[in-house]
C-alpha cells in the first residue's frame, strides 16, 4: 500500500468558484486587473503547485516589472527630451531592458524566467490599457504597482485552489508503476 492526497472537493469546483470570487479585485475603488491575477495564478500551477512555487514566483516578478516600467519611463523621458520617438524608441527602450531582464535571471533567486517576463508583460499591457489609479508615486510606478499586485495576487489563489480542495490522505495498492 502505498499513501496519496485525495482531495474531498473536485478542482474543478474550488478553482471555478475562486475564479468567480478573484472578479471581486474589480470593484471600483480598488480596480486591480483580474487578468494579471489570472496570470500569475497559472505560474503557482506551472511552477509545480506547491507551496515552494512562491519562492521562485515572488523574487522573480520584480525585476520583470520594474524593467518594464523603467522601459515605459525611458521611452517617455527620450522622447520627451527630442532624442527619438516613435517605434525605434520602442525598440532601442524595449531590447536594452529585456536585455538587463535576460542577464537577472542569471541570479539564482531571479532565476524563474515565467513569472519574470509574464510581469513584464503585464506592466506593458497594463500602461497600455490605461487601467490603473495615478497614486501619488506617479503613473509609471502606479501602472507598476497594480500590475504587481494583481500578478501576487494569482500565487494566492493558486495556493487557495489546492487548500481549499481539503485533500485527505488515503491508502491505495502499491500497482508498481512510476518504479
Amino acid at each position: 500500500m502505498k499513501t496519496i492526497m485525495k482531495p474531498r472537493i473536485p478542482v474543478e469546483v474550488v478553482v471555478g468558484v475562486l475564479g468567480g470570487l478573484s472578479c471581486l479585485v474589480t470593484i471600483s475603488g480598488l480596480g486591480l486587473p483580474v487578468w494579471a491575477l489570472f496570470i500569475g495564478w497559472a505560474w503557482y500551477f506551472a511552477l509545480g503547485a506547491t507551496p515552494d512555487a512562491f519562492k521562485k514566483i515572488v523574487p522573480a516578478v520584480f525585476p520583470g516589472a520594474l524593467l518594464a516600467a523603467f522601459c515605459i519611463w525611458l521611452m517617455g523621458a527620450l522622447e520627451t527630451a527630442g532624442i527619438i520617438a516613435g517605434m525605434p524608441n520602442m525598440i532601442i527602450c524595449v531590447t536594452l531592458t529585456v536585455f538587463l531582464l535576460m542577464c537577472s535571471l542569471r541570479i539564482p533567486v531571479f532565476s524563474a524566467s515565467l513569472p519574470a517576463f509574464n510581469a513584464y508583460s503585464s506592466v506593458f499591457a497594463l500602461s497600455a490599457i490605461g487601467a490603473y489609479p495615478d497614486l501619488a508615486i506617479g503613473p509609471v510606478l502606479s501602472c507598476c504597482l497594480w500590475a504587481t499586485i494583481g500578478n501576487l495576487l494569482g500565487p494566492v489563489f493558486g495556493w487557495l485552489s489546492i487548500v481549499l480542495q481539503f485533500p485527505r490522505e488515503v491508502e491505495v495498492p502499491d500497482t508498481g508503476e512510476g518504479q
